[in-house]
């Protein structure tokens, strides 16, 4: 059974200024999030990821359009009925935003207390928050103590602190080092599996949305280019953007720029990665190729890779070596 989406948008659009001077940040984005998913939100600076995640929670009001939080419709509350929606929508940012006068028990209780709730009430709730992001025993600690790893941690347990459905991650791991991103990307998988939080994670890395997300939807001039699984947009990236953010240090060259020759784009999947296909079919058939491009890299678990080849332009060689990828299992695609 399809899960249901929790966060629904409809037609929204963001102009920012008016006549010659109108910045269009967003233009008719149609998305739809799955409750319980981790979801990635990717693009190239500029292309309106951020824009896009405040207008999810209302932070910037769209120019058009609706948007949907657990089946209600945000763009239609009056200002306080927004405010207590926005206590199911919890957000953590590349700064952290801690009130660095305060202790991180208190960061983390400061919105239990803008919600009405006492400090006798929300002091053992924080505790318990901290304990749950490995920050139990460093409860009296002031953000400027703590490493950007630790203060992030306590970001993500101060968004949980009204028990929020959907956790919005806006390049929250962007300032940090890869070891430390790692950490808090386990983090939020961890309390996606565990509190069956949405996570919603806005960042201009795919190594990033590679780790954790299930889906992603890509983000071009201020439109979405494409949307589907992680696994079929690396597997077959169908605009510029995409192949851009897949391959950021060695895009696979376009048809017009190969050359002469056949050319094919093989596609492995995560049970046929590690295999030397490529060795295996020249040995079978007899007859080199030469090998353009080659890419590997852990989607969910498992290794995919995609390669191209110029093969023989024999048409004889040329059959067998497809007949020997098709046996095999290898899904590819003639780029010309």
């Amino acid at each position: 059974m399809e899960q249901q989406p929790i966060i629904r948008l409809e037609g929204v659009s963001k102009t920012f200024g008016s006549g010659e001077n109108a910045v269009h940040a967003l233009q008719d984005i149609d998305l739809s999030i799955r409750e319980g998913e981790i979801f990635g939100i990717i693009g190239l600076s500029g292309a309106g990821k951020s824009t896009l995640v405040r207008c999810i929670n209302l932070l910037e009001k769209p120019t058009s359009g609706k948007v949907f939080v657990s089946g209600q419709e945000l763009t239609s509350l009056p200002e306080h009925q927004l405010r207590a929606a926005r206590r199911n929508i919890g957000m953590i940012f590349q700064g952290f935003h801690l009130l660095m006068q305060k202790s991180i028990l208190d960061n983390v209780c400061f919105p239990l207390e803008l919600a009405g709730i006492s400090k006798k009430e929300a002091r053992p709730r924080a505790q318990a928050l901290l304990d749950r992001v490995g920050l139990g025993d460093r409860a009296n600690a002031f953000p400027a103590q703590l490493s950007g790893g630790q203060k992030q941690r306590v970001a993500i347990a101060r968004a949980l602190a009204t028990s929020p459905k959907v956790l919005l991650c806006d390049e929250a791991t962007s300032a940090l080092d890869p070891t430390t991103t790692q950490s808090i990307l386990e983090l939020l998988r961890q309390l996606n599996r565990e509190l069956k939080v949405t996570v919603v994670i806005i960042t201009h890395e795919m190594k990033v949305v590679e780790q954790v997300c299930s889906r992603v939807a890509i983000l071009d001039h201020s439109r979405i280019g494409e949307m589907g699984p992680v696994e079929e947009i690396f597997r077959h990236p169908k605009t510029a953007a995409a192949r851009q953010l897949i391959c950021p240090q060695g895009e696979p060259p376009e048809a017009a720029s190969l050359g002469e020759g056949r050319f094919l784009r093989l596609i492995f999947d995560g049970s046929r990665a590690d295999r030397p296909v490529v060795s295996e079919m020249v040995l079978s058939c007899g007859a080199p190729v030469n090998i353009v491009f080659a890419d590997t890299r852990v989607l969910s678990g498992c290794l995919y890779g995609q390669m191209i080849v110029q093969l023989p332009e024999d048409e004889t060689t040329l059959n067998k070596m497809t007949r020997y990828l098709n046996e095999a299992g290898v899904v590819f695609e003639e780029v010309r």
